[in-house]
């Protein structure tokens, strides 16, 4: 039934806002239109999004449940995890498809201005029950999950979609596409199933999960989707201002470009407000303090230098050596060597070189020399490749202001180069392999230092070659695991299964032993039901361990056995007489080769076949009076027992023996989080960084995962050598920070997110 908006609500009406735009002259039906397009657009985007990766990770989360169950101490909370499960496992379409209508009608009630109300009566207060207070507990802390880890992309979104509400701002639970409607509708989808309260919290709590690490990935396509049809394409922070071209002074090459260009991305305009912001006088432009910073400086430069002045032109003169200075002298910045991790541009920054520089210029310089700064402290990149990098100062500092689109295109090709000699930091070991790679990547740089004047094509032409490099390298290196691994692998998936023997055999031995229902037979006599269990299984668990349940020796060994149950079963007709005469030299020839396999003692062999004679004779009488068994002797009943004995030391000598040679992982504690997620997510080809305690690092690539106990077999960079972990201990490494999951993202994005907030850290404080 709908809802009738309240007179307080804080949700606009789009109707009634296109109705007063309709009378106040303005273009309603037009805007009401493209705006509910653009809303429905993003709720699709998100929606979709959503239950596509929901969808995606199905089978991990019944995985995850299972596990849980398995490991909970008490019956009500194995039921309710196995209760969850089992929703997943048949009616998973149905339940996204819930949660999908769900937040479809949630999203229509906001467009239509149908918000619940945000008065209450006191009258109608009561206290809120247990299950009633987990729910919203359960939301709560789901909601904040989510937009904890999406807060950079929900305060661009919740500005977008206020701006398209016509609202000042707009509460963070009230955001349609936000965390809070999202996490209510899934709970609301959930509910539709018609499953306990307690299963709709272990659902949500699961989905939550999985959206934590994919959910920014979809609000950045949102705000790209928005930003697109020009829904606050800059949003701007701080100061208004912009900087004003000053009389007197020669255009740079900085302002050159803005005038090309009225489209920049936040970057670009926030160097324009701190631009604007800097002291100017006479005529020149600021320059750096002595702190470097770039902030805040004055210029000295008399105007008919400062008019004569061009960075650009300067900066070539530095990539190539020194550059001459007005009053006679010369300036050259600290020679990089391929051992030297400098930045340079501090240098420039406090040299005579920048006093006559713009202040847009300055603050670029400023710019770059931060992006650097944040490159050079990025752990993961090993020094010897910051120093590659390093050496690219100054043609990269040419080309952001040869080329603003420098600081808004991800696939800029100065961009694109930096990325690509981050990237081959998983492919420089410590050795002569890692040294040949790394004279080649140096090899490339020197031939843009002595190359690039102002065509930006030169770094393309070395991305790419950097590029191609990274793929024959991680192509060659997936080859050299795969066959570096088959023999860990193949020991690890042995002692897996001999783990699983025991289990395994008994069950199929139990199953050769019991009889159908409504057969007639005799049971299985005694003594081949203790030959099997006793004796066979040995043979059965030997076999299931060299070759696991598909090998051709386990499965023979596995119909020997039956033939064996079947042998010893009273044969009605002359058919199955016949059979068994067939059968029964083949048969013998088996058992006799399993047992000499198994090293079965001489005394009990002899005694089990003699009886087994007595067995196949009584199994074709005619007549129901079977030939008794004979009795053992006290002498052979005390061989007997004595070989048994032997049998059993030798199976406990060699349990106690595997034990001992298999060096047993530190445990660690079970329980499913993000970091058990995050584990079970990797992939064959992912790289992890491990962090030791003498500060060191080791980059090691996922070469397999076992299925059967979650066992992660990881090679070194050169796939020369290997070790394995348990999922559970690599989700402790990662709950510690000991380890980092190396995600294939770019240095550059990266280190523009950190400049971003410094910039924006710094106009707030002009």
């Amino acid at each position: 039934m709908e809802r009738e908006m309240p007179d307080n609500s804080v949700v606009v009406n789009l109707n009634q806002f296109e109705r007063s735009r309709r009378n106040t002259g303005g273009a309603g039906t037009q805007a009401s239109a493209e705006t509910l397009t653009l809303l429905h657009d993003c709720r699709d985007q998100l929606i979709e999004g959503a239950t596509r990766t929901l969808t995606h990770q199905v089978e991990g989360i019944e995985s995850t449940l299972l596990a849980m169950a398995d490991r909970a101490p008490l019956l009500d909370t194995r039921n309710i995890y196995y209760g969850a499960q089992g929703i997943l496992n048949k009616q998973a379409n149905e339940l996204l498809s819930a949660c999908k209508e769900a937040y479809c009608q949630t999203f229509s009630q906001f467009t239509l201005g149908r918000e619940k109300p945000v008065s209450f009566d006191l009258s109608e207060l009561s206290l809120v029950g247990d299950q009633d207070f987990e729910i919203t507990l359960a939301v709560d802390k789901a909601t904040s999950r989510l937009r904890f880890n999406c807060a950079e992309e929900l305060v661009a979104l919740d500005a977008r979609v206020a701006h398209l509400m016509a609202r000042p701002s707009l509460n963070e639970n009230d955001n349609p596409l936000g965390p809070r409607a999202l996490c209510e509708a899934l709970l609301d989808g959930i509910a539709r199933m018609d499953v306990a309260q307690n299963i709709q919290i272990v659902l949500l709590n699961q989905f939550n999960l999985v959206l934590t690490t994919e959910l920014a990935g979809i609000y950045q396509s949102i705000n790209r989707y928005l930003v697109n049809h020009g829904v606050l394409p800059d949003l701007k922070v701080g100061s208004q201002s912009r900087a004003q071209s000053q009389p007197g002074r020669a255009p740079s090459i900085a302002d050159t470009a803005a005038a090309q260009s009225s489209t920049g991305g936040e970057m670009f305009n926030l160097f324009e407000q701190l631009a604007g912001g800097r002291g100017v006088a006479g005529g020149s432009g600021g320059h750096a303090g002595p702190g470097g910073g770039g902030i805040g400086g004055h210029a000295g430069g008399a105007p008919g230098v400062a008019a004569q002045f061009n960075l650009l032109d300067s900066l070539s003169q530095l990539q190539l050596g020194a550059m001459p200075l007005p009053d006679g002298g010369s300036f050259e910045l600290p020679l990089l060597d391929a051992a030297s991790i400098r930045n340079v541009l501090r240098s420039l920054q406090q040299s005579p070189v920048m006093q006559s520089a713009s202040p847009l210029d300055a603050v670029l310089v400023d710019a770059v020399a931060m992006l650097f700064d944040v490159v050079f402290d990025e752990a993961a990149i090993p020094d010897r490749l910051k120093a590659q990098i390093a050496r690219l100062q100054i043609p990269v500092l040419k080309a952001a202001m040869l080329d603003r689109n420098f600081f808004s295109e991800q696939n800029h090709p100065v961009r694109r180069m930096l990325d690509a000699i981050a990237t081959l930091s998983i492919h420089l070991p410590e050795n002569e392999t890692g040294n040949t790679r790394l004279d080649a990547i140096s090899a490339v740089v020197s031939r843009v230092l002595d190359t690039f004047e102002q065509d930006i094509a030169v770094f393309d032409s070395a991305a790419a070659e950097l590029e191609e490099m990274a793929v024959l390298l991680e192509e060659n290196l997936e080859e050299t695991v795969d066959i570096g691994l088959q023999e860990d692998i193949a020991q690890i998936k042995q002692a897996e299964r001999a783990e699983l023997a025991p289990v395994v055999v008994h069950d199929f031995i139990n199953r050769a032993l019991k009889q159908p229902e409504g057969n007639q037979n005799q049971p299985v006599p005694e003594a081949v039901r203790e030959f099997l269990r006793r004796d066979w299984s040995r043979l059965l668990m030997q076999d299931f361990i060299e070759e696991g349940e598909q090998g051709a020796h386990f499965n023979s060994s596995l119909e020997t056995m039956r033939e064996l149950v079947w042998s010893v079963q009273s044969k009605a007709d002359m058919d199955a007489r016949l059979m068994l005469v067939r059968i029964l030299p083949g048969l013998l020839k088996r058992l006799r080769e399993g047992t000499t396999k198994i090293n079965f003692p001489a005394k009990l062999a002899d005694r089990f076949y003699a009886t087994l004679v007595i067995l196949h004779a009584n199994a074709v009488r005619p007549n129901t009076q079977p030939v008794p068994l004979p009795e053992a002797t006290p002498a052979e009943r005390i061989e007997e027992v004595a070989a048994v004995q032997q049998l059993e030391a030798e199976a406990s000598l060699a349990e106690t023996s595997a034990l001992t040679d298999a060096e047993p992982e530190p445990t660690a504690p079970e329980f499913e989080d993000l970091f058990s997620l995050r584990a079970r997510s990797l992939n064959k080809g992912d790289w992890v960084e491990f962090h030791y305690d003498d500060s060191t690092i080791r980059w090691a690539r996922l070469g397999w995962v076992s299925g059967v106990k979650n066992t992660y077999l990881f090679s070194d960079q050169d796939g020369m050598n290997s070790f394995s972990i348990s999922l559970q201990r690599l989700a402790d490494k990662l709950r510690k920070g000991e380890a980092v999951l190396v995600e294939r993202k770019s240095i550059t994005e990266s280190a523009f997110g950190k400049l971003m907030n410094l910039f924006r850290q710094k106009l707030s404080s002009i």
